[in-house]
């Protein structure tokens, strides 16, 4: 099958999740004979809005204070950098290092449309003026990227993946999930399992049918179907989930699984941040 991940962005920050990140985004890029880019972005909104007082008359004060934290955040982009370069040196890979200078998720979404692959810590530590916790940059990225999306948990040390579950409901998103995993795929050894939810066996037959011509037409080796009847996203995820190294969604399905796989489902699998998750829309 042609390898098709020859472009891949991975967003930077200090943190673990990050590290994590730029392991699995070398590791895919190796396989995949695939170029990587890591993007730190400058928050100056951020700072702005968290340092910048309503009493104006201190203004000549919030300007040292801005001026201090910018430079702070500009020292620890610049450690980022250069780690994420020295991972890429050390496995031989092309790399590339930009900064943009804006508000992150925007930043990121801009870049990402050329880009054939996004790699992302499960939690984002994008505000490199503070070390306070994490932002909520991943969630916007999951909402709007047209790019897929890999987010890993800060547990990832980039081995081979060996087991995928696809939720697959025969939504658009849940299938251009599908088609981007099996191209992301190809240069795995991997065995695939297919899940369908709900109380219609027949309907759940009916769209394993389609998955398994889907697969057998990519000539993909090893695979098992499966339908459940479970409706609590927690057994599922216990059941299923909890036991494969990468679990592939659609961001936004809208048939029978909507109710596990369209906000709750996501969140459960980001919250307990113990597997890796491939999205698309």
């Amino acid at each position: 099958m042609k390898q098709s991940i020859k472009r891949i962005l991975t967003p930077l920050d200090v943190s673990a999740f990050s590290e994590a990140a730029t392991r699995r985004a070398c590791e895919i890029a190796g396989r995949h004979g695939a170029e990587i880019t890591g993007l730190a972005v400058l928050d100056s909104p951020g700072i702005r809005s968290a340092i910048a007082p309503a009493d104006v008359s201190h203004w000549p004060l919030v300007q040292d204070t801005m001026l201090r934290a910018t430079e702070d955040a500009q020292e620890r982009i610049r450690e980022s950098r250069k780690h994420f370069a020295g991972h890429c040196e050390a496995v031989g890979l092309k790399h590339f290092e930009s900064e943009l200078e804006g508000v992150p998720a925007d930043k990121i979404l801009e870049a990402s449309v050329l880009y054939d692959l996004v790699v992302i810590g499960l939690r984002t530590f994008f505000h490199f003026e503070t070390q306070d916790g994490p932002g909520d940059s991943l969630a916007e990225v999951l909402g709007r990227t047209v790019t897929p999306v890999l987010a890993v948990p800060e547990s990832d040390k980039a081995e081979p993946f060996h087991h995928a579950v696809v939720a697959w409901d025969g939504s658009f998103s849940a299938g251009r999930a599908f088609r981007d995993f099996v191209n992301f795929a190809a240069p795995y050894d991997m065995a695939i399992t297919v899940l369908t939810a709900g109380s219609d066996a027949r309907q759940g037959d009916m769209l394993l049918a389609e998955a398994k011509a889907f697969l057998t037409a990519h000539e993909v080796p090893k695979f098992d179907l499966v339908h459940t009847e479970l409706a609590e996203v927690d057994q599922i995820h216990d059941l299923y989930f909890s036991k494969a190294d990468l679990v592939v969604a659609g961001i936004h399905a809208k048939k029978f699984f909507k109710d596990l796989f369209v906000g709750s489902f996501t969140n459960r699998l980001i919250e307990s941040g113990d597997t890796a998750l491939f999205l698309s829309h």
